[in-house]
């Protein structure tokens, strides 16, 4: 019970404080976790993310480029590899940009938090995200300053979790996601709060049109949806 209103709370508030907290304690095992909880597919989800962002850059001989809720700086390892890109990652975890630092010395990784970058505005040819929106304390005023740091015509790119809509893939999604991964996850992380809250963060997320509504209201030009593998996942884009 106690779990579960602590779960509660923290879907509430989203307190930056208690976020911090929960990534920084389950750090050790983050990639692990991810990696096998996901069967490996979230490395190409990320692929997928960097193939558009390539896609939409162009020609762009130097992009500038920046993950935002970076965690141990996978998504932020995969824009490295667009020709030319120099990337610089921020995440709110001090625990999890130790690991992140060790695995990708070639970023730049900087301790902060997305309603308030500290990046001068227009600075970036994409910002990017992996599966922390939904995270952040107040959504609006991340994605405003998402749009601020962003050049005119920049892209955001963001990666979350989705609900499948088809009735019987959201049933079996749902029972995967409720009561199978927080078990395994439980073998394997001190944390077992941290895989109750994951599952009913992505079911009060707003996602497809309702958060592309969100984007648009945060002052974006355009914003589209690419549901992924079974909509088990999602890639939004958004233009400035």
């Amino acid at each position: 019970m106690a779990k579960k209103a602590e779960t509660k709370s923290l879907l509430r508030t989203k307190s930056r404080g208690s976020i911090r907290s929960m990534f920084d304690e389950v750090a050790p095992t983050y990639d692990f976790l991810n990696h096998l909880l996901s069967f490996g597919i979230d490395n190409y989800w990320r692929a997928k993310a960097a193939g558009k962002a390539k896609q939409l850059l162009g020609k762009n001989s130097g992009p500038k480029i920046l993950d935002v809720a970076t965690g141990t700086g996978d998504l932020a390892a995969s824009m490295s590899k667009i020709s030319g890109a120099k990337v610089t990652a921020l995440d709110l975890s001090p625990e999890m940009l130790v690991i992140a630092k060790k695995k990708y010395p070639h970023i730049t990784f900087h301790e902060g938090y997305a309603e308030k970058l500290p990046f001068g505005n227009a600075s970036y040819d994409v910002v990017s995200a992996g599966f922390g929106v939904r995270n952040f304390e107040n959504l609006s005023e991340g994605m405003r300053e998402f749009h601020r740091v962003l050049k005119l015509g920049g892209h955001a790119l963001i990666i979350e979790p989705m609900i499948p809509r088809n009735g019987v893939m959201k049933k079996l999604y749902l029972i995967y996601f409720k009561k199978v991964l927080p078990k395994i996850a439980g073998m394997f992380s001190k944390s077992s709060f941290a895989y109750d809250y994951l599952p009913n963060s992505v079911e009060q997320f707003p996602q497809a049109e309702a958060f592309t509504a969100i984007l648009r209201k945060s002052g974006f030009k355009s914003a589209e949806y690419f549901p992924m593998t079974f909509e088990t996942s999602i890639l939004y884009v958004a233009k400035k």
